[in-house]
C-alpha cells in the first residue's frame, strides 16, 4: 500500500468518525473548563469562608459577643460544609462557656456536627461536646458520643471516659480508660502528665495495670 492509499485510508475513516472525535474533543474540553470552574468556585467559597471566620475572631477577641455569634451563625449558614464551620462552632461554644451557658455550648457543637466530609472534624466537635457533657454531669450520654471516636483521637477519648467513669464512681474502669488513654499518647504529649496525675489519684499504675 502506497503514501497515497494510506492517505485515503485515513481519509476515509475521518469522515466515519470524524464526528465522534470532535464530540470527544468538546467534552474534553468542556470537562476541564468545568473543572476549573468548579475549583474556582471551591477557592472563593473558601476564602469567603475564611474572610467571616476572620471577623467572629477579631470580634471575639474584641470583646462584641453578639457580633462574634453573627459571625459565627452566617458561617454556619453558608458555608457549613467547609472546616471553617467547625472553627466557628469550637469558638462560638468556647465563648457560651464563658458565659456560663453550657447548654447553649452543647447545643451549638451538635447543630455543627454530621455537616463536614471529614470524620476526623465531627470528631473533634464530638470531644469538645464529650467534654461540655462531663461538666454538666451528663455522664452517660458522653460515654455514648465518645463511643463514636477514631483512632486519630484515641488518647483524648480515653481520658475523657475515665474522667466520665470516674464521676460515675466506676473506679476500676476509669483506672483502664486512662491506662488505655496514655498506650495512646506520645511521651512527649503535653495531656500525659494529668492523665499519669488521674490514674495514680485513683491508685493505678502505668506499670501495674488492671488484670
Amino acid at each position: 500500500m502506497d503514501e497515497h492509499e494510506q492517505g485515503e485510508l485515513v481519509r476515509a475513516w475521518l469522515r466515519q468518525n470524524g464526528a465522534t472525535i470532535v464530540t470527544g474533543i468538546l467534552v474534553g474540553v468542556a470537562a476541564i473548563l468545568g473543572w476549573n470552574w468548579w475549583q474556582t468556585q471551591q477557592a472563593n467559597k473558601a476564602f469567603a469562608a475564611g474572610t467571616e471566620y476572620h471577623r467572629m475572631v477579631i470580634a471575639a477577641e474584641g470583646g462584641d459577643l453578639a457580633q462574634a455569634r453573627a459571625h459565627s451563625e452566617a458561617i454556619q449558614s453558608d458555608f457549613g460544609d467547609s472546616p471553617y464551620a467547625v472553627l466557628a462552632a469550637l469558638r462560638q461554644a468556647s465563648l457560651e462557656v464563658a458565659q456560663g451557658d453550657h447548654e447553649a455550648a452543647i447545643a451549638t457543637l451538635e447543630a455543627a456536627r454530621g455537616r463536614n466530609a471529614d470524620p476526623a472534624l465531627d470528631e473533634l466537635l464530638a470531644l469538645r461536646k464529650a467534654r461540655l457533657q462531663i461538666a454538666a454531669g451528663d455522664h452517660e450520654q458522653a460515654l455514648s458520643l465518645l463511643e463514636g471516636v477514631g483512632a486519630g483521637y484515641a488518647g483524648m477519648a480515653h481520658e475523657l471516659r475515665g474522667d466520665a467513669l470516674q464521676a460515675l464512681g466506676r473506679d476500676r474502669e476509669a483506672r483502664m480508660a486512662y491506662v488505655d488513654a496514655l498506650t495512646h499518647l506520645d511521651s512527649a504529649a503535653p495531656s500525659r502528665a494529668l492523665v499519669e496525675f488521674k490514674l495514680n489519684d485513683l491508685g493505678g499504675s502505668v506499670d501495674a495495670p488492671e488484670a
